[in-house]
């Protein structure tokens, strides 16, 4: 069963605002005081599902100069949806993998640029308090941020679903209570009774050098 989150997005926007408006959801979703740091993974390689290279941290120049949600012309040579991101809050193991899905390519539907269908950021997370709400910021920014929508489908948070992200903040936002990150993500997921206490799991456990 997939549980992602999903941004439609008409226009493209660089990495690095993607991450500073779900560094900003995260806020209001939250009712944090401070941004938690958000870190972006690229390169990871995966032999037979098992992750063999643990990949890099983008930084500064380098996140601006990535286009999330770029249409690609024609057949391409190398498929833009294959390029490997991931995204956790700093400190976490609760990661979030970005897919890019653009319907004109991969349906092989055809259309004027007026009538295509929105690229969609798809943010496939850990099955975990942490990574399903990072998830849903990221998706609320990119739909935020590419005059698109959020669809959240495959969760369905709200009986009645909400595709336009600042309402969907507004209708699910948290007040501060002065607990932790994960805290807050575990109280976050609960307001919704209708997931029965998914996920079981508030975050992943660190890593066993950060543990000893």
């Amino acid at each position: 069963m997939s549980v992602d989150f999903v941004g439609t997005m008409h226009a493209p926007v660089p990495l690095d605002a993607l991450v500073a408006t779900t560094q900003e959801t995260l806020v209001r979703l939250l009712g944090l005081r401070a941004a938690p740091v958000i870190d972006v993974i690229a390169d990871r390689r995966f032999d037979q599902g098992s992750l063999v290279d643990a990949g890099r941290c983008l930084r500064g120049q380098e996140l601006g100069g990535v286009l999330v949600g770029e249409r690609v012309p024609g057949p391409p040579a190398e498929d833009p949806g294959e390029r490997d991101f991931a995204f956790c809050v700093a400190g976490s193991r609760d990661m979030v993998r970005l897919m890019m899905f653009d319907p004109h390519i991969h349906l092989g539907r055809h259309a004027s640029h007026e009538k295509r269908e929105p690229v969609e950021a798809v943010f496939s997370p850990a099955r975990t308090c942490v990574g399903v709400v990072t998830a849903a910021a990221l998706a609320l920014a990119a739909g935020s941020l590419g005059d698109g929508e959020f669809i959240d489908a495959e969760v369905s948070l709200l009986q009645v679903p909400e595709s336009d992200p600042a309402r969907m903040i507004e209708l699910t936002r948290l007040p501060d209570r002065g607990d932790d990150f994960a805290a807050r993500c575990e109280r976050f997921m609960r307001q919704f009774a209708r997931l029965n206490g998914w996920p079981r799991d508030v975050q992943l456990p660190p890593a066993p050098e950060a543990a000893g």
